[in-house]
């Protein structure tokens, strides 16, 4: 929106500033309609206004790149179909950020947000450790965090700064309800390990593309995906709790904790270890996509550049 008013190779810092200013008072404005309505509602519109207008933006030629290298076998019309869907759940999030503090109330009774474990270890289960939680940008990924608390782990997550010091700030208070410490990405290997050495359980979101480690096969294809949290898991021996939420209805998720990924044989060497528990962690992400593709917020490419060129999508 604030490129309307400014782009990355204008000089003018004031209308660098009226245009990140001008997207940060949108979003606010937009927050104050969405809470005067019902949560279900709000993610309704949320849903109905991005499946219209996400298309005519940029981002949905990414979002639909992404998904053609994901899904091969599936044709354009499919694609754009998922992708549309892809959009309003964007939209639906955006929109429930209005009804944070109600999302997340932390009574048993909470209308809003199932919890499934289906992750036996007792460690786990008790306490009695700290995790490293991995997940994906599915459903209203952000409740993550408050998925963790509410369990009984006291996390600290990974979060990716906005370029928008003004809209950060207004999405970094909403966060700030789920009762998660925040870890800025930049530099973040030591907080990590402090948060872990202080009996904190850490949450990562790996979906996302890193340029500068070896590539991956993701869906198939090499991709650049992160292995931090199998080396934090190599180094500290605490284990990797792969958990997805999914959304089940307007305003509606469920919030599923999947088992410990297995760890690497005794004398593994650390780099094959840290291999080992990255691919595994890549085959969650996989599987929980593939069960809900529409729900994948993808709006950034995922593949190097070249990777995708070569077959043809982008």
């Amino acid at each position: 929106m604030a490129s309307v008013l400014w782009n990355k190779r204008q000089q003018s810092r004031l209308l660098k500033n009226l245009g990140l200013r001008t997207e940060s008072a949108a979003l606010q404005s937009f927050w104050r309609l969405m809470g005067m309505l019902s949560p279900e509602r709000a993610s309704a519109i949320g849903d109905w206004l991005l499946r219209r207008v996400g298309p005519r933006t940029s981002k949905f030629h990414k979002v639909k790149a992404n998904l053609a290298m994901a899904f091969p076998d599936k044709d354009a019309e499919e694609i754009d179909r998922i992708a549309r869907g892809c959009m309003g759940n964007l939209g639906a999030v955006m929109a429930e950020l209005a009804h944070m503090k109600k999302l997340v109330n932390a009574s048993r009774a909470n209308p809003y947000v199932e919890i499934i474990n289906l992750n036996d270890d007792p460690h786990f289960n008790d306490h009695s450790r700290p995790c490293i939680f991995v997940s994906a940008h599915l459903g209203n990924w952000e409740l993550a965090a408050y998925a963790a608390v509410a369990f009984g782990h006291e996390t600290d997550v990974v979060y990716t700064p906005l370029s928008n010091p003004w809209l950060d700030r207004l999405i970094a208070e909403k966060r700030a309800l789920m009762g998660a410490g925040t870890l800025s990405r930049s530099n973040v290997l030591r907080p990590l390990l402090k948060s872990l050495k202080q009996g904190h359980s850490v949450g990562i979101l790996t979906d996302v593309r890193v340029d500068d480690t070896n590539l991956l096969p993701f869906f198939g294809t090499g991709a650049g995906i992160s292995r931090m949290p199998a080396w934090l898991s190599m180094k500290t021996g605490y284990d990797i709790v792969p958990a997805y939420c999914v959304r089940t209805g307007h305003a509606r998720f469920r919030f599923t904790f999947y088992p410990s990924l297995t760890r690497p044989p005794e004398g593994t060497t650390e780099e094959e270890g840290i291999r080992m528990l990255s691919m595994q962690m890549i085959r969650m992400h996989e599987l929980r996509i593939t069960e809900h593709p529409d729900q994948w917020v993808c709006t950034n490419r995922r593949w190097p550049k070249h990777v995708m060129r070569e077959r043809g999508i982008y």
